[in-house]
C-alpha cells in the first residue's frame, strides 16, 4: 500500500508560474510540459499513487521527477545526457542522409526512398533513418496533405508562393494573400508551378539551414549576421513581385528577434524546422492534385537546392528564389474591404496612415513591374515624336514575350506617356508648342488644388513630401544634372498624393508620364538649373508647413511658367509662339526678388 513520499513538493511563486507557462505553451516541447504537470499535480496530490491515476501514467514515472525535482528544482526537469554509446551521426551525416533523399534511388529500388534503401545507401541503422526522418518532417515520395493550422501559420486564403531564401540558419518562404479572397489559390504559383516534390525538397531545404546554421544564431539580425544584407535584398524583391494589393508573409525560421521590418509583410516564425516543414505541406496541400506534367521542369527546385548545398560554405551566398512579375492583364481583381484602388499601389493609404511605402517618394506607380521596365526602356530609347513604338525589339530586349510588351504598352497609353493608334499600337506623342501648352495648362491648375488641399490638411501629412524634397537636394549637391529632373517630378507627384483626392491624383501622375517623355524627347539641360529648382520645391514646402496654401498656389503657379517658358524654348524656331503662355494663363504675381528667368 502506498504510503506518503517522502519528498514533499512546495513550490515558490516563480516557479508555479514558470510550470504553468510550460504546461500552456503551444512550443512548448510535450515531455517538458508533462514534466511541469507532473509537479505541479505532486503539490496537490499527498501520494505518488494519486498523481498516477490523476494523470494516467505510471507510479514510477511520477517518482523519478518529484525526486528530480526535489533535488534540483526546475533544472531537474532538463533532458539529461543518456548512459550508453553516445549517437554516430554526426552533423555532417545527417545532413549527407537528408540530401540524398533529393538524388534518385540506386537501380533496382522503388521509385522513392525507403528508409531501408536510405541505410543501405548511407551505411546507417534503418532506426537512425527513421530517426532523422521524424525529426525533420522528411517524407520521399509522400503527397501534401493538409494539417492543423497553428496560431503562428500562414493564413488559409493565401494566393501565390513568390520567394524562397536559405541562409543557414535562416529558411523563409514568402506567400501573397489578397483581401477578400474566399478560396486557396493555386499555392505555389509562379514558383514552383505545380511540382509534387516541392513539399519534400523544401522540408529538406529548412533541416539543412537548421543543421549548418547551428552555432551562427545571434540575438539580432545585425548587418554581420548569415546573409542579412542579402535578406534584406530578397524582402525588397518579393516585395515588389507581389505587386499592389497583396499582402506578403513570410513563413520564417532561424531568425532571432526582431525580424527586419518591411512595409506591408507580416512575418509568422515557426517554433523549428519541423513545423516549417509541416506548414508548407499544408500550404501546398492545393497543389497535390494537379498534374504532374503541368510544370515545364518538376525537378528544377529540387536540384537547384542538390547543387547549392553540396558545394555550401559558411561563405556561399544564400539560396534564392523570387518569382517572376505577374503581367499586369494576369493580376486578380481587389474586392475586399482592405483594397485601396484609388491608392495607386497603396502609396496615398500609405501616406495617409504614417506607414512607408516600398521606393522613393513620389517615384511612378504601376500595378505591373514590367511596365516599370517598358517605361526606361522606351525613355531611353532614343525615339523622335511620332515614332512608333516597336514590340518586337522591346521583348527581345528585355527577354519577354511580345504580349507582355503588347499590355505594357497598352498601360503606358493609357498613363498618357504614349499615344494609343488604330489597331491597338502606340506611338510617342508629337510636340509642338500647342502640345506643351495643353499639357502645363492643366498642370498648373490641377496642382494648384492639389497643393491647397494639402494646406488644409496641416504639416503632420508632409512627411513623404519632405523625403522626396531630400532627394531633390541630394540631386542638387550631386550635381546630377539627369538625376534632378526625375527627383524634381517626384516631389510634386508626392504632393499631389498627400492631398487626399485620388481621382485628381491620378489625373496628375498621368500627366507626370507624359511630361517625362516630353523632357526625355527634348534631352532637356538642367545642368544650370539645381539652384532654381531647390529654392522652387523648398519655398513651395515652406509654405505648406506654414499651411498658407494661397502662397504655396502662387509659388507653385510661378514655377510652371519658368517651365513652360523653357520647355517651349527648346522647340523648332517654326514651333514657337511667343507670349502665347501668358496670353492663355496670365502672369503669376511676383514678390519682390523673384524673377520670371530661371533657366527652369
Amino acid at each position: 500500500m502506498a504510503g506518503r513520499p517522502r519528498n514533499a513538493v512546495v513550490l515558490t511563486e516563480d516557479e508555479r508560474a514558470t510550470l504553468l507557462t510550460w504546461t500552456r505553451s503551444r512550443t512548448c516541447a510535450q515531455a517538458r510540459a508533462l514534466r511541469a504537470r507532473i509537479v505541479l499535480a505532486c503539490e496537490e496530490e499527498p501520494t505518488n499513487s494519486d498523481v498516477a491515476r490523476r494523470l494516467g501514467i505510471s507510479r514510477d514515472m511520477v517518482a523519478k521527477w518529484r525526486a528530480r525535482f526535489v533535488a534540483e528544482r526546475l533544472a531537474g526537469l532538463d533532458e539529461q545526457p543518456r548512459a550508453g554509446r553516445p549517437p554516430t551521426a554526426d552533423d555532417d551525416t545527417v545532413a549527407h542522409a537528408l540530401l540524398r533523399t533529393l538524388t534518385p534511388p540506386p537501380p533496382g529500388v522503388r521509385k522513392t526512398w525507403s528508409s531501408r534503401s536510405m541505410a543501405a545507401e548511407t551505411g546507417l541503422s534503418q532506426s537512425t533513418v527513421n530517426r532523422i526522418w521524424r525529426t525533420y518532417r522528411i517524407r520521399p515520395g509522400a503527397r501534401a496533405t493538409a494539417g492543423p493550422r497553428e496560431a503562428w501559420s500562414l493564413p488559409e486564403h493565401t494566393e501565390d508562393v513568390v520567394g524562397l531564401f536559405i541562409a543557414p540558419p535562416v529558411c523563409v518562404l514568402a506567400v501573397t494573400a489578397r483581401a477578400g479572397r474566399t478560396a486557396v489559390a493555386t499555392g505555389a504559383g509562379r514558383l514552383f508551378g505545380h511540382d509534387l516534390e516541392a513539399p519534400h525538397v523544401l522540408a529538406v531545404a529548412c533541416a539543412f539551414a537548421a543543421l549548418r546554421g547551428d552555432g551562427q544564431r545571434s540575438g539580432t539580425l545585425g548587418t554581420d549576421a548569415p546573409g542579412s544584407g542579402d535578406l534584406g535584398a530578397f524582402l525588397r524583391q518579393v516585395r515588389s513581385t507581389a505587386g499592389p494589393g497583396a499582402a506578403v508573409h513570410l513563413l520564417a525560421h532561424g531568425i532571432p528577434a526582431p525580424a527586419p521590418a518591411v512595409p506591408r509583410t507580416r512575418w509568422h516564425h515557426t517554433p523549428g524546422p519541423a513545423e516549417w516543414a509541416d506548414e508548407t505541406r499544408r500550404l501546398l496541400a492545393a497543389d497535390a492534385q494537379a498534374a504532374a506534367d503541368a510544370a515545364p521542369d518538376p525537378h528544377r527546385l529540387r536540384d537547384a537546392l542538390l547543387t547549392w548545398s553540396t558545394t555550401w560554405t559558411r561563405s556561399a551566398a544564400p539560396f534564392t528564389r523570387v518569382a517572376g512579375p505577374r503581367p499586369a492583364y494576369d493580376i486578380p481583381a481587389n474586392c475586399g474591404r482592405d483594397d485601396d484602388s484609388n491608392a495607386r499601389d497603396g502609396r496615398a493609404l500609405a501616406d495617409a496612415t504614417g506607414i512607408p511605402h516600398d521606393g522613393p517618394p513620389g517615384a511612378p506607380d504601376t500595378t505591373d513591374p514590367v511596365v516599370g521596365l517598358l517605361r526606361d526602356a522606351v525613355l531611353a530609347g532614343g525615339h523622335r515624336p511620332g515614332d512608333r513604338v516597336r514590340e518586337t525589339p522591346l521583348a527581345a530586349g528585355l527577354g519577354l514575350s511580345r504580349r507582355v510588351v503588347r499590355a505594357g504598352l497598352q498601360t503606358l497609353a493609357e498613363e498618357g506617356m504614349l499615344d494609343l493608334l488604330p489597331g491597338g499600337a502606340t506611338a510617342v506623342p508629337s510636340l509642338t508648342a500647342k502640345d506643351v501648352l495643353d499639357l502645363y495648362a492643366l498642370r498648373a491648375s490641377l496642382g494648384a488644388l492639389l497643393i491647397r488641399r494639402v494646406a488644409m490638411l496641416g504639416p503632420d501629412r508632409l512627411a513623404p513630401a519632405s523625403a522626396a524634397l531630400a532627394e531633390v537636394r541630394a540631386a542638387a549637391r550631386a550635381r546630377d544634372y539627369v538625376g534632378i529632373r526625375e527627383v524634381d517630378l517626384r516631389f510634386q507627384d508626392a504632393l499631389a498624393r498627400i492631398a487626399d483626392l485620388p481621382q485628381a491624383a491620378v489625373t496628375f501622375e498621368r500627366l507626370t508620364a507624359r511630361l517625362r517623355m516630353f523632357v526625355a524627347l527634348l534631352d532637356m539641360d538642367y545642368s544650370q538649373a539645381f539652384e532654381t529648382i531647390t529654392n522652387e520645391d523648398t519655398a513651395v514646402y515652406d509654405a505648406l508647413q506654414d499651411a498658407d496654401g494661397n502662397e504655396a498656389a502662387r509659388l507653385w503657379r510661378v514655377k510652371i511658367e519658368r517651365c513652360v517658358r523653357y520647355m517651349i524654348a527648346q522647340l523648332p524656331e517654326d514651333d514657337v509662339a511667343p507670349h502665347l503662355w501668358t496670353t492663355l494663363a496670365g502672369r503669376p504675381r511676383l514678390r519682390p526678388g523673384e524673377s520670371r528667368d530661371g533657366g527652369h
